[in-house]
């Protein structure tokens, strides 16, 4: 008997030893991010059939006389239970919120497996040198690739790296997150042209474009491509050509004296423009002459209460080989999908043309539903003269929200804005509730770059632990479950926050104290059987 109480002391005092350190172990954790705390389970352990016993029949039941054999660890679990979420200063700090694992994938020498190799809660990831989005093991987070020009999401995962370009500075070769500068195709500006001001540009045969008379684009003249003599307004903002250089247009608008014109409506106004660029950044064979610069010529037509009705929008042939000073040389501009009037550009550096003949469209406030022009066009802008009516017209005129005006006021430019942009260098990082990691670019460019996988199990209670705050899967968890945050019972994603461990310290602390009492006790069983071996042992004697 008393060498049968020792052996379930001896077992009570193991089991609690097992207990007290999975409770030290969970207290350990108390503020590792990520943690999930263990619990032991106890069992009983085999019971002895008495040797003098057997079943036997009392009052309507079976009694078999049975005595313990002791206790064991029957199964240490894991807890994953949610843990508290803490607010972080660094973007790539994730938390989720919900059902689901990280994926992480450990890289050892030449491997060149894919997909994870270990599961997490933890996110406290980082980029690395190599751009690698990584835990603090150096572990690959997992994710979902995004085509950054289409925004289409790979069907695979990969590890989440960002897309960087060996970038040399003052001789120093920089990784760097860029964005591709993008070649301006469209500008819209809008203008209130002050219908008091005066014709400064006039012309004896072609009034409406006395402006390209003047106009003077050789790079021998510094100043403004008219000398002292300015229009009575004109508005510039920066485009871009394929490389990402900075370019300015500028807008010319000038009145046209209605006592130069013939076959006016009315009590309508018009406005001739010219649209140049610097002439040093023509790339077309206009370099380096008179012409060099121009881009677009037209009128500007409203009505008696100062509303823009008509765009007359005429565009330089480049297939003439004629001057661009030439009237017979611009004709009738062709339209963008938007039904908006669009001049072709060669930009180019010291006469040396940049990519292909742009085209970039410019709208008003006006445009044309049908993108045409009112019967037939007038074959080019020499066609015109002084006559009023042989201006184009829009067909099945449009009118934005915005559009340009001519009233008894100072001239000034309400809106403009335009599409293209220069190089972009990485300034942020963001990261959505579905997981989806986002740039932010100093070009004032958003990309998406990857969509974080989240994982699900058929049982996560069979996951392994594998330290550094991983779960390796096993054939009682089953194979892991791809996907992302938000989708099929999974969880969401935090950024700038992290899940902190589960453990409750008052819970442990209890489960501490039971544990310490238990093994008291056990301990006390085996002090005691000793001491009746002893009395035993004794009466020999």
């Amino acid at each position: 008997m008393s060498f049968g109480s020792l052996y379930v002391g001896a077992t009570g005092v193991i089991a609690h030893g097992d207990r007290m350190q999975v409770v030290g172990n969970n207290l350990a954790n108390l503020s590792t991010v990520g943690y999930k705390k263990a619990d032991a389970q106890f069992t009983d352990l085999l019971s002895q059939q008495m040797s003098s016993g057997g079943a036997s029949y009392e009052s309507g039941a079976y009694s078999f006389s049975q005595i313990g054999m002791g206790v064991g660890v029957g199964e240490i679990r894991n807890v994953f239970q949610e843990g508290g979420l803490e607010s972080s200063n660094t973007v790539t700090d994730m938390a989720i919120t919900g059902n689901g694992f990280f994926g992480v994938r450990k890289v050892t020498g030449s491997e060149v497996t894919t997909g994870p190799s270990h599961f997490t809660r933890a996110g406290d990831f980082r980029f690395n040198n190599e751009a690698y989005l990584v835990d603090p093991h150096d572990y690959r987070l997992q994710g979902y690739a995004i085509d950054r020009d289409t925004g289409e999401v790979s069907t695979t995962v990969s590890d989440i790296q960002l897309p960087y370009d060996d970038v040399v500075i003052d001789g120093q070769e920089l990784r760097m997150v860029r964005s591709e500068p993008k070649v301006t195709t469209s500008l819209e500006m809008v203008t209130t042209l002050d219908a008091l001001a005066t014709d400064l540009h006039t012309s004896e045969t072609n009034p409406f474009f006395a402006m390209l008379e003047s106009y003077d684009g050789s790079l021998s003249n510094a100043g403004s491509p008219f000398g002292d003599n300015n229009p009575s307004y004109s508005s510039s903002l920066a485009v871009y050509d394929e490389d990402g250089n900075e370019r300015d247009l500028t807008i010319y608008f000038d009145p046209v004296a209605a006592s130069t014109i013939s076959n006016a409506t009315n009590g309508y106004t018009y406005w001739e423009y010219l649209i140049a660029l610097p002439p040093t950044a023509d790339g077309s064979a206009a370099y380096g002459t008179s012409a060099g610069g121009l881009a677009g010529i037209g009128v500007m037509t409203f009505d008696g209460s100062g509303q823009l009705v008509n765009h007359s929008a005429y565009s330089l042939n480049l297939t003439s080989g004629a001057s661009g000073k030439s009237l017979t040389s611009w004709e009738a501009a062709s339209f963008s999908e938007e039904g908006v009037p669009q001049f072709d550009f060669t930009f180019g550096s010291n006469g040396s043309a940049i990519g292909n003949v742009q085209s970039i469209s410019y709208d008003f406030g006006i445009s044309s539903s049908s993108s045409s022009w009112v019967g037939s066009a007038a074959g080019s802008a020499a066609d015109v003269g002084l006559n009023a009516s042989s201006l184009v017209s829009l067909q099945s005129m449009d009118r934005d929200v915005r559009s340009s005006t001519s009233y008894d006021s100072g001239s000034a430019t309400l809106y403009q804005i335009q599409d293209g942009y220069t190089w972009g260098y990485l300034q942020n990082t963001s990261l959505s509730r579905e997981g989806v990691l986002s740039g932010y670019f100093s070009n004032g460019q958003t990309e998406d770059f990857y969509q974080v996988a989240l994982y699900r199990f058929n049982s996560e209670w069979g996951l392994r632990r594998d330290g550094n705050n991983n779960f390796v899967a096993t054939e009682a968890s089953g194979a892991a479950i791809a996907g992302t945050a938000d989708v099929d019972g999974r969880g969401t994603i935090q950024g700038s926050t992290l899940e902190m461990s589960n453990v409750d310290m008052a819970e442990e602390f209890a489960k501490m104290i039971l544990t310490q009492r238990g093994y008291q006790a056990n301990t006390k069983i085996i002090t005691t059987s000793d001491s009746l071996l002893n009395t035993t042992i004794s009466i020999k004697r």
